[in-house]
C-alpha cells in the first residue's frame, strides 16, 4: 500500500510544477466527465424531433437543436465519446506495431533494419489522405476499420523513435552484462530495451491522440469517415455548414468541443514532454 501512495505522490509532483500537463489533465478530465454524463443522462441524441428544429440554445436545450429537431447537446456528448474511442484505439495500435518494428529493426540492424526502414520511407512517401480515398473504397465506414486504417499512418513516428533509441541503448553495458549472463533475445529486448523506450512512446501516444482525434473528424467531415447512425462531430459540422447563418449552433458547439479535446491532449503532451525532459513530436501527417 505505501508504494502505491508513493506512486500518486510522485504523480502528483510533475502536476503542481507543471502547468502545461496540469491543464490538460483537468481539462481533459472535465471533457470525458461532460461526455459521460451527456451520453447516459441526458436525450438520445438520435430522437428527432420535428415539431421543435432550428431552436436555439436554451435551458432545455443548452446547445440547441439541429434540423431535425435532435438535441445538439446529447450530440456532441457522444461525439466526444466516438473521438476518444478512435483516438485511443489509433494510439493503442499505432504504438503495439511502430515499438515492434522499432525495436526489432533497432536491435538486430543489418539488412533488417535496412529492409524495415525502408518501409518507413515508403509509408512516408504516400500522402496519408490518398491513401484514406483508396481505403474508402473497399472498407466499411464503422469505428473499427478507421482506428485500423489511420493506425497504418499513425505507426511509424514509434518506429523511428523506438528504433534510435535501441540503437543507442544496445551498448549500454546492462545490455552486455545480459547477454553474458545467458540472457535470450527475446529476454533482452522485452525486459531490458522494450522499458527503456516507455517514456518516449507514452509522451508520443499523448501528443499523437490529438492528431488522430482531428484526422477522424476531418475525414467523417468529408464524407470519408464515421456515417450515421455512429455519431460523429466532424458529420454533424459538416451537416450543419450551410446553416451557419441561421443556426450557428449546430457547428459552433462540435467545432468547440474538438478544439477543446486537441488542446488538452495537446497539452498533456508538451506537459509530459517537458517532465520527461524528452525531444518528442508528431510528424503531422
Amino acid at each position: 500500500m505505501s508504494y502505491a501512495f508513493r506512486a500518486v505522490a510522485d504523480l502528483a509532483v510533475p502536476l503542481r510544477r507543471n502547468p502545461s500537463l496540469r491543464f490538460g489533465f483537468v481539462l481533459l478530465g472535465a471533457l470525458v466527465l461532460f461526455a459521460i454524463v451527456g451520453s447516459f443522462a441526458l436525450a438520445d441524441p438520435v430522437r428527432q424531433d420535428l415539431g421543435n428544429t432550428y431552436a436555439p440554445p436554451s435551458l432545455t436545450h443548452p446547445f440547441g437543436t439541429d434540423q431535425l429537431g435532435r438535441d445538439v447537446f446529447s450530440w456532441v456528448a457522444s461525439g466526444i465519446v466516438t473521438g476518444l474511442k478512435v483516438s485511443c484505439g489509433v494510439v493503442l495500435f499505432s504504438a503495439l506495431l511502430g515499438t515492434v518494428i522499432g525495436l526489432t529493426a533497432g536491435y538486430f540492424g543489418g539488412f533488417l533494419d535496412s529492409l524495415l526502414m525502408r518501409f518507413v520511407d515508403l509509408q512516408l512517401a504516400i500522402p496519408p489522405l490518398l491513401l484514406f480515398l483508396a481505403a474508402s473504397a473497399v472498407l466499411t465506414t464503422d469505428i473499427v476499420s478507421l482506428i485500423v486504417l489511420l493506425s497504418v499512418v499513425g505507426w511509424v513516428p514509434y518506429a523511428r523513435i523506438v528504433r534510435t533509441k535501441i540503437l543507442t541503448e544496445r551498448k549500454r553495458a546492462y545490455v552486455a552484462a545480459a547477454r553474458l549472463a545467458g540472457a535470450s533475445r527475446g529476454r533482452i529486448l522485452f525486459l531490458h530495451l522494450l522499458p527503456s523506450t516507455a517514456t518516449q512512446v507514452f509522451v508520443l501516444a499523448s501528443l499523437q491522440a490529438g492528431f488522430a482525434l482531428l484526422w477522424e473528424s476531418g475525414l467523417s467531415f468529408l464524407g470519408l469517415g464515421l456515417q450515421p447512425p455512429t455519431i460523429s462531430l466532424g458529420f454533424q459540422i459538416a451537416e450543419g455548414r450551410s446553416l451557419l447563418d441561421q443556426a450557428w449552433w449546430i457547428v459552433t458547439f462540435p467545432g468547440l468541443a474538438i478544439v477543446l479535446l486537441i488542446l488538452a491532449f495537446n497539452s498533456l503532451g508538451d506537459g509530459l514532454r517537458d517532465v520527461f525532459n524528452l525531444d518528442v513530436d508528431v510528424i503531422g501527417r
